[in-house]
């Protein structure tokens, strides 16, 4: 069976969630703690696991991603954001979550008289270095609930600190099929599906990332590996447009 799940509706609160989640036909939800609903501050981790139980829906954790960078240059903002991250785990383990997802960051570009500029080479050995100096070895300690997923350009110092995070950790791996659409160098996660745990499922048109329901976009969904049976999770955020995605999944996987 098909593990099919969602992320609520922007404007669902947990109950609603729930109710949602049990009168579709929904395996699991994943509750995106960058919105005021869902941030852990705002939840009781006991009534989540009790609702869990109750409506037999488990719950995955994205946590917090604009609130926290692991590249960041400050290295206060990167402690700040392993706390973050910790606290994100702490109450995933209270509230009984399988799995949580988080981004590694980015870096800033700049607006100027010519228009947005970056440079990677900026950031490129900072980016290696923080990714395999503080990233692998609190993975090691924390790993076995974690999921990172793809979501900016994986090239140069970005690459090769994940190149060596998968060597060196066992940290599982979130596939977001749409980044995988519109970034570049995201196929480091296709050569290590087997570590992919949940797929996050939303569509766009080939430029950037709309979060369309998945069919409306150009995305090709076969590239999912007919084994595959870990959580597929619709990233769309809007009721009717989380149900077309079910149909469109339910069709064609």
């Amino acid at each position: 069976m098909r593990r099919i799940g969602f992320q609520p509706d922007i404007d669902q609160d947990i109950l609603q969630a729930f109710d949602f989640a049990k009168e579709n036909g929904f395996t699991h939800i994943e509750l995106l703690m960058d919105h005021p609903f869902y941030h852990y501050e705002r939840l009781n981790p006991s009534e989540v696991a009790e609702l869990s139980m109750s409506y037999d829906v488990e719950v995955l954790i994205h946590a917090p991603a604009t609130q926290t960078n692991f590249l960041a240059v400050s290295s206060e903002f990167r402690e700040a954001s392993y706390r973050e991250l910790t606290n994100t785990i702490r109450f995933a383990e209270k509230c009984g979550a399988k799995l949580v997802t988080f981004h590694i960051g980015w870096n800033p570009g700049f607006i100027t008289a010519k228009g947005f500029v970056f440079r990677e080479e900026w950031y490129d050995r900072h980016n290696e270095n923080v990714l395999i100096n503080e990233m692998i070895p609190y993975l090691k300690r924390y790993g076995e609930i974690l999921a990172i997923e793809n979501t900016i350009d994986i090239t140069g110092g970005i690459k090769r600190g994940i190149e060596e995070i998968l060597r060196k950790t066992d940290v599982s791996l979130t596939f977001d099929i749409g980044h995988y659409n519109v970034k570049k160098n995201h196929g480091v996660f296709l050569k290590h599906f087997d570590r992919v745990k949940n797929i996050h499922l939303h569509d766009n048109r080939g430029e950037f990332d709309e979060h369309l329901s998945v069919g409306d976009g150009c995305i090709d969904y076969t590239i999912i590996p007919k084994s595959y049976r870990g959580y597929l999770t619709i990233e769309v955020r809007e009721r009717e447009g989380i149900l077309k995605s079910k149909r469109y999944i339910e069709k064609i996987l």
